[in-house]
């Protein structure tokens, strides 16, 4: 009687178990690997770049705040600040939200003049301004910590609600991403997001999915092949922040020419840090090049310190040489955007 109570007592367990398995957390679907966005293996990388070079822009040349942005990424803040701060006066909500991020940031005596631009941007509708002011949001507790309210925080949903069922495909993967990593259901809803708004040509939702990956040390060597998949595939559709993942996986060895042209400063930094380094050893028409180089992250960049460790005044031909040389590499370059109001930093 022992021995069948036993038996039964197994086969019980076995079904209960059967009918109860546990779901897959969000860790375990995320240990399956990059193969799991399975939209960029499904859909072949194309042999070459997209020509439309702006296709993963946030915006492209013609729209109102595409130069203005494209400054602001670029640390061209000189440049950047009067237009937005014109956009700003003018009405234009998104324009308050770059303007405002940097009264925040530039000055004590400036930050709540920066306060007072998002603040106005969120009740016109800025769902990225309302979400600066909530009271979860790390800047404006460092900022302006006695202004924040979670009544903000609502309004930024509602916004982006409204940004939403207008198309906007930012403010969906805003409103719905996951901000838990417990549930397996979390896991899919974001793939579910990535790939929907890779459709759309839209990668910065997967990127975010991607750092998670490539933070994982546990990566076998299949899944980090994987991981370089999708980075070729996005930087086909000319996505910069793709193209510099390939270059530091290749442990910053491998410069992407096509990354250059889109306004990767990096690995343009890359080239002319190398050229500067042997720079009184190079023929003359290399030296043009090293020097056009540093004359395009100054005047793109705002970075100037190629300058330090050479001096184009020596040689006043060379030196015009090297300036029409660089003019000529920014009128080939096509600039692209791809920061975001939630990614300033980008990666």
């Amino acid at each position: 009687m022992l021995r069948i109570a036993v038996v039964v007592t197994t086969a019980f367990l076995i079904v209960f178990g059967l009918f109860f398995e546990k779901d897959p957390s969000f860790m375990d679907l995320q240990k399956q690997g990059p193969d799991s966005l399975t939209y960029f293996f499904d859909n072949p990388i194309p042999n070459q770049n997209l020509s439309d070079p702006y296709i993963s822009s946030l915006y492209r040349p013609g729209d109102i705040l595409y130069q203005a942005l494209t400054e602001y990424q670029n640390h061209r803040l000189d440049l950047a600040i009067p237009k937005l701060q014109n956009l700003s006066e003018e009405g234009n909500v998104d324009a308050m939200y770059w303007y405002a991020e940097h009264l925040m940031k530039v000055s004590v005596k400036s930050r709540y003049a920066g306060y007072n631009w998002f603040e106005k941007s969120a009740k016109l509708g800025n769902p990225y301004s309302a979400l600066k002011l909530d009271i979860n949001s790390g800047d404006c507790q460092s900022y302006f910590p006695t202004l924040c309210n979670k009544e903000w925080g609502k309004l930024a949903i509602e916004s982006f609600k409204i940004r939403a069922n207008q198309g906007d495909i930012r403010a969906k993967y805003y409103l719905e991403r996951p901000t838990s990593f417990v549930r397996g259901d979390d896991f899919k809803k974001w793939v579910s997001l990535v790939e929907e708004s890779a459709k759309k040509n839209y990668f910065i939702p997967a990127m975010d999915l991607l750092q998670r990956f490539e933070n994982d040390k546990s990566l076998t060597l299949n899944q980090k092949e994987d991981l370089k998949h999708i980075y070729n595939f996005l930087a086909k559709h000319n996505y910069v922040p793709a193209y510099n993942a390939l270059y530091v996986q290749s442990n910053y060895e491998t410069v992407f020419d096509e990354a250059i042209k889109l306004g990767s400063s990096p690995q343009l930094s890359h080239l002319a840090q190398d050229c500067v380094a042997i720079f009184n050893d190079l023929e003359r028409s290399e030296k043009k090049e090293c020097l056009a180089r540093a004359y395009v992250l100054e005047e793109v960049y705002n970075d100037d310190t190629n300058f330090d460790f050479i001096s184009p005044l020596g040689d006043s031909t060379l030196n015009s040489e090297a300036k029409n040389r660089a003019e000529a590499i920014i009128n080939s370059m096509k600039l692209t955007i791809y920061i975001d109001e939630l990614h300033i930093d980008h990666y």
